[in-house]
């Protein structure tokens, strides 16, 4: 099975965000946008693996208190055949060290995880082109966009009658 950890966001942030992400679809020639139940923010990319429990002992031995994260600008990764668009974390400082935490478990327990430096975002389409003239870095976030961290998930990824669909496996709270 494919697994990763993140911070989930309740149905009403997803709302939010569902109404920013129709904004930029408007915006886009083409694209393949995040479907909203799956929004999260991902901790530790695990991959393919069949040891769920060591993966559920990483995500319970994390110790956390729970922090506010603000998401920022939105931004793109470039890649050949379209971009990856994200909104970004403003003050990423906690949920890095937490990322971090989460890393640090699952490496103790043999997990061999990507080498490359942890970018809060949260990813909103995939192979996407925008119009002409459209900007993303320049489409405005309200302030307030914040969210409350109070709980990391290990999350099961996998095709069900071909749609991306996201279960959370198991849960920690902070302390």
């Amino acid at each position: 099975m494919r697994l990763f950890t993140a911070v989930n966001f309740d149905d009403s942030f997803k709302l939010r965000l569902a109404r920013h992400m129709e904004e930029l679809r408007k915006n886009a020639l083409r694209g393949n946008f995040s479907r909203v139940s799956n929004l999260h923010i991902t901790l530790a990319f695990i991959g393919e693996t069949e040891r769920l429990r060591e993966a559920e002992e990483a995500l319970t031995a994390v110790e956390f208190e729970p922090f506010e994260i603000s998401l920022g600008r939105v931004g793109l990764f470039k890649r050949r055949g379209g971009d990856i668009c994200w909104i970004g974390v403003r003050d990423d400082k906690e949920i890095k060290a937490l990322a971090a935490s989460v890393a640090r478990e699952l490496i103790s327990r043999g997990f061999e995880l990507e080498d490359r430096e942890f970018k809060a975002h949260l990813t909103l389409a995939r192979e996407v082109t925008f119009k002409s003239g459209f900007e993303p870095a320049k489409y405005a976030l309200p302030e307030d966009l914040s969210y409350r961290v109070e709980k990391i998930s290990l999350m099961k990824s996998e095709r069900i009658k071909g749609v991306l669909t996201y279960t959370e496996l198991a849960a920690k709270f902070c302390t």
